[in-house]
């Protein structure tokens, strides 16, 4: 039967290539549109790795240039007014804990390092963190502890990394207390010794939509000459504190720093930023394969319907040698169906050499195969559709007009 279907296609093959063309073209358009709603769904579902609720930041400009950036010490009263500014933000009772961070979550800044560990080039995410940063973001340590006042003095570099860096150093074994060597310097001396303190499950800095990543925090203090101070500061507040609290913060902020500036976003308003970015463009390409599909749609039944209308005294005479109007339909909806298959299965070929290509990212094998899985459906469904009208139609008309048919 597939034969025959194959057969009538070929005979009428030029006015088929057009709606194959069409059918191709939006199922490609329809998989790359499926295939990226599918892989931030299966992101959404993951877990984050810390609290956004109730918590607020702090974005902190010093003033200072590039100091602490290109090798240039931080002057002692910079680093003191630090000092001054988080003790400030602790006096308030609406606060339950502080923290300083390079990289706040839902932000647009990222640090991105890599070290070579186990023979292998490893990428990471990495971002400085203070001893508080844990309790303000809510972080769940899983093995060890977070750095704090008992690694002053160290020869090394305490960091805390997340649970899929830490099988990645650690192979299995005890993460805890395992070497991650730093990059060089750009004068190609080398940085001190980077150790494990500590492992917290997750840390998706930019949000649900995010693919998780090997993750690492390393530790800042505020004593140190050579860094800046901490630009985003993360604060916890008590439930039930008011968006009026803010201007009691920044008020107590600009007295004890009066030549910094502090601009106050709470991290919900972050987080709808970040979901705006990522879902606007993602919305829009729904939209326009949507339009697509409808165009599609409409050129299909118009074609199968003036189809029909050629085919009248062919289907007569089926119906004449005693096909049944559910043959007549079959017959109908089977040619489309097998020239839809046809158009998909070059998309599909089309769509596989994506990955070859590296065109499809951080994207898993598992969520491309459901995105060529939901794609391939809906282009059936909507051609099944399309033929269901004009198959109807084709039933409709009797044998005997359909034989004398001019």
């Amino acid at each position: 039967m597939i034969r025959h279907y194959l057969k009538l296609i070929w005979n009428r093959r030029r006015s088929n290539l057009l709606i194959a063309v069409e059918i191709f073209l939006s199922f490609l358009v329809t998989f790359v549109v499926v295939m990226l709603a599918v892989h931030g769904a299966d992101n959404f579902r993951r877990p984050l790795g810390f609290e956004w609720r109730d918590a607020w930041n702090v974005e902190v400009d010093a003033r200072i240039g590039n100091l602490g950036e290109y090798g240039e010490e931080m002057p002692p009263e910079a680093l003191e007014t630090a000092r001054q500014v988080f003790a400030a933000i602790r006096e308030f009772p609406e606060i339950v804990a502080v923290g300083g961070t390079t990289c706040p979550p839902y932000g647009f800044s990222e640090w991105n390092s890599s070290s070579d560990i186990n023979g292998w080039r490893l990428q990471y995410g990495v971002n400085l963190a203070t001893d508080g940063l844990a309790d303000a973001l809510h972080l769940q340590l899983t093995r060890g502890r977070w750095f704090d006042a008992q690694d002053d003095g160290a020869g090394w570099v305490p960091v805390v990394v997340n649970e899929r860096l830490a099988v990645e150093v650690a192979k299995g074994a005890d993460p805890i207390g395992r070497s991650i060597p730093q990059e060089r310097n750009r004068d190609g001396t080398e940085e001190p010794e980077q150790r494990v303190v500590g492992v917290v499950a997750d840390f998706r800095q930019n949000g649900e939509f995010a693919t998780p990543q090997n993750y690492l925090f390393r530790r800042q203090r505020l004593d140190d000459a050579e860094r800046r101070p901490p630009q985003n500061l993360i604060v916890r507040l008590r439930p039930g504190t008011t968006a009026a609290f803010e201007e009691r913060l920044v008020k107590r902020l600009q007295a004890v720093a009066p030549d910094w500036s502090f601009e106050v976003t709470p991290m919900v308003q972050m987080r709808q930023t970040r979901f705006r970015l990522v879902l606007g463009p993602l919305i829009g390409a729904g939209v326009i394969a949507g339009f697509l599909l409808l165009m599609v749609a409409m050129g299909l039944t118009g074609v199968l319907w003036q189809t029909v209308t050629q085919r009248t005294r062919e289907i007569g005479l089926r119906r004449a040698k005693g096909a049944t109007a559910g043959d007549i339909r079959r017959q109908v909806v089977g040619e489309l169906v097998v020239l839809a298959s046809v158009a998909v299965a070059a998309g599909t070929a089309v769509a596989l050499q994506f990955p070859l290509l590296d065109l499809i990212g951080s994207i898993s094998g598992r969520v491309f195969a459901a995105g060529l899985v939901v794609s391939a459906a809906c282009i059936y469904l909507l051609t099944m559709a399309c033929a269901w009208y004009p198959s109807r139609l084709a039933t409709m008309v009797s044998p005997a007009e359909a034989l004398h048919y001019e």
